[in-house]
């Protein structure tokens, strides 16, 4: 996956040899708001994007990963068609990424990635594409639940863990869907202090080392529990890791089982030896629950592990140029091999 990923880089850079320009010369600018269409244009760069996935696809299979593949005919917008002899299964360069099934032009496509980038609200992308809002939804969770699974989210030394706790949503129409029923009461908007703390909360799991590697899921109605603790972090954490946590009893259990040191803190503002907090980890959660309470008044359950996935990547790139950024969120969700069509949005679960 990362050679295919590299590859996809290197043929990019590649397009602009004659001028002396590639992307690496954007990455090392100081300028950091440099345009990426000063160095390719949209048409080239997808051009690339396109010759690159064809390539790919004609290497192996994305249902059984073989290599045992022919070409059979186009399809019905002349896109080659290919038939894995291995499974019998067809399938064109855009199968299993968030392009496939859409009727949309590839340049709508490259400026909704551009959006998703500056994490534009989904009217705002609506507007700019002149698409309807539901297409604009569906685009964005198709897109983050491609990049999901590219995250690994592997950390190391010292490690911050810490738990923010957000009301459980239904946020969305539920007037069309007649198989709807909410477990609990409705609340009012505007809530007392008492309502909100005894509403019911979802755990997010927030995690950052000293490296700047962060990790972050949605763990549990209320708070997390061992065994859950366990599966989401049993391969992202090494032996002999420094664990700084709260004060869960659960990660006593958890510390036990990978071999590592654990320092339990009981409060987020505690400093032990000098250096064993959790602020960043605090921080990094801090504004992960303002930015989906303040920018995007509140998200549904049911989808808050894609934007998680969202916050990770952003945080990893932060420090990143546009234009990486761009390749980066392009090349993870073209090779995530991950397909979420529209009757698939009713079965998205983001608690176990």
């Amino acid at each position: 996956m990362k050679q295919s990923i590299k590859a996809f880089i290197e043929e990019i850079k590649k397009l602009k040899n004659e001028a002396k320009s590639n992307l690496t010369d954007i990455a090392k600018s100081k300028d950091v708001t440099s345009s990426f269409d000063n160095q390719i244009s949209e048409e080239e760069f997808m051009e690339a994007m396109k010759d690159h996935c064809k390539k790919e696809k004609e290497k192996s299979c994305p249902y059984c990963k073989r290599n045992d593949i022919v070409k059979y005919g186009l399809t019905k917008n002349k896109k080659q068609r290919y038939k894995c002899k291995t499974c019998g299964k067809f399938y064109c360069s855009a199968t299993n990424t968030p392009m496939y099934y859409s009727k949309k032009t590839m340049k709508e496509w490259f400026e909704y990635y551009k959006l998703i980038g500056k994490m534009t609200p989904i009217r705002q992308c609506a507007k700019v594409l002149n698409i309807s809002i539901g297409t604009a939804f569906q685009w964005r969770h198709k897109i983050l639940n491609a990049i999901m699974p590219m995250l690994k989210g592997k950390m190391e030394g010292t490690i911050e863990i810490d738990e923010v706790l957000i009301p459980e949503s239904f946020k969305g129409n539920h007037s069309k869907n007649l198989n709807f029923h909410m477990d609990r009461e409705p609340v009012r908007r505007k809530r007392s202090a008492s309502e909100y703390v005894g509403s019911q909360k979802i755990s997010i799991l927030c995690c950052k080392d000293r490296q700047e590697k962060v990790f972050v899921r949605t763990g549990d109605m209320g708070k997390i529990g061992a065994l859950r603790l366990y599966n989401l972090l049993a391969d992202k954490i090494p032996e002999k890791s420094v664990l700084c946590t709260t004060n869960n009893m659960a990660y006593i259990p958890l510390a036990r089982k990978l071999n590592c040191k654990l320092y339990k803190l009981r409060g987020r503002y505690e400093v032990i030896k000098n250096k064993y907090h959790i602020q960043n980890a605090e921080a990094f959660g801090k504004r992960i629950v303002n930015t989906i309470n303040y920018k995007f008044k509140g998200v549904a359950t049911k989808y808050l592990n894609f934007y998680l996935s969202w916050f990770h990547w952003q945080e990893c790139s932060k420090n990143q140029t546009n234009s990486k950024k761009l390749i980066d969120v392009l090349s993870m969700s073209i090779y995530g091999n991950q397909k979420l069509r529209v009757c698939d949005f009713k079965n998205v679960k983001s608690l176990p």
